[in-house]
């Protein structure tokens, strides 16, 4: 059986998914009532046992779905929108820690590609440690993203 050319699976961790759901999620439907109110319906408030019921598999879809990798052969890492991209080691020219308006502006490594692109790594990922020790491997100490992946999270 063929090894595959991402196998190290690079999730965000689901305290973080579960925190900006709910909150995303208590906000739309905070403003939807406010709308609804502005056009002269009486306020109401939506039940949080629904927020918290439509959140679960919203957050088991991102954790599955929206996942980035790393392999040899480079990374597959996410957009704007969180849709994974091929990224390969050589093409990426700049990684530095950033806020992802897309995500809440929580904090992630933006990296950005040749062409000019920017993809996205949250911050509270698994496997950076990893991750770190693969790119210093393949792509060696002066790479960007090994010494963004070096910069101590207090120093952010």
């Amino acid at each position: 059986m063929a090894q595959p050319a991402y196998p190290l699976r690079l999730p965000t961790r689901l305290p973080v998914l579960w925190r900006l759901t709910v909150l995303s999620l208590t906000l739309g439907a905070l403003l939807s009532r406010v709308w609804a109110w502005l056009e002269g319906d009486a306020f109401s408030v939506v039940p949080p046992a629904l927020i918290l019921a439509s959140a679960v598999p919203l957050v088991l879809l991102w954790y599955a779905v929206f996942v980035a990798r790393a392999g040899e052969s480079g990374l597959k890492l996410l957009d704007s929108w969180g849709f994974a991209h091929r990224v390969g080691w050589d093409e990426i020219r700049s990684a530095e820690m950033a806020r992802w308006p897309h995500m809440l502006f929580a904090p992630a490594l933006k990296v950005v590609v040749a062409d000019g692109r920017v993809r996205w790594l949250p911050r509270d990922t698994r496997g950076l440690a990893e991750l770190h020790t693969l790119a210093l491997r393949v792509a060696g100490p002066s790479h960007p993203l090994v010494r963004a992946l070096e910069t101590p999270l207090h120093r952010l």
